[in-house]
């Protein structure tokens, strides 16, 4: 795997969840503090006016960098699983064979700050053309900007744009075809599944699926 450091940028981990929890804490102290005498009287509660402000504080809570990582990477692993089998559902009765990824996350991005970025195999197609035997890759990354340029030894990211706020991040699959010889390894890109290099880029399984039943099967 060749890494890339991607443009550089900021981020900060933080507790989404609980800053939410602060926040609707701070909402239900200032509907009080608006109440009227009339309301806290009848209500049984002493010492209670209109006016009082309840002070709550919301600090984000930054979450260290070795759960974060954890946490992005049980993610991706779950959500290529689940794609791995819908395209091994569609494949499969076309007589096209799906090995399934077995799991590990890698992080491509050398960027010690940006540890929640990180991509896993999702599954692989061998086919055979009239020009040889090759295999299709299919890859996830929990990153969809950048673009993904296919070697030999795996796909190298460019120009990755970071989202400043984790949560805007988006799967995304990175899709490129490999020559291979009769023991499997693999000799050279399939320039069918590139565009001037580029390794082929798609948010949604039924367009990796369509490809492979008109091009892998050619």
């Amino acid at each position: 795997m060749i890494e890339h450091s991607p443009t550089t940028a900021t981020v900060r981990y933080v507790d989404t969840l609980q800053i939410q929890r602060d926040l609707e804490t701070q909402k239900q102290a200032e509907l009080a503090s608006k109440r009227g005498p009339s309301y806290f009287l009848a209500q049984g509660l002493e010492g209670s006016r209109s006016g009082v402000s309840i002070a709550v504080n919301i600090t984000p809570l930054i979450i260290p960098r070795s759960e974060v990582a954890r946490l992005s990477a049980q993610k991706l692993s779950f959500a290529a699983y689940r794609a791995g089998s819908a395209i091994a559902r569609e494949l499969t009765p076309h007589g096209l064979k799906v090995v399934r990824g077995d799991g590990p996350v890698t992080r491509p991005i050398s960027n010690k700050h940006l540890v929640h970025l990180c991509e896993t195999t999702v599954c692989y197609i061998p086919y055979t053309t009239r020009a040889g035997k090759g295999r299709l890759i299919v890859k996830m990354t929990n990153f969809a900007s950048g673009v993904a340029v296919p070697t030999k030894d795996g796909i190298h990211y460019r120009d990755v744009m970071p989202m400043k706020d984790t949560a805007m991040e988006r799967n995304a699959f990175r899709v490129l075809g490999v020559h291979t010889d009769i023991d499997g390894r693999v000799t050279g890109i399939d320039p069918r599944f590139t565009a001037k290099g580029i390794a082929w880029s798609v948010d949604n399984i039924q367009a990796i699926t369509d490809a492979c039943k008109l091009r892998v099967m050619r």
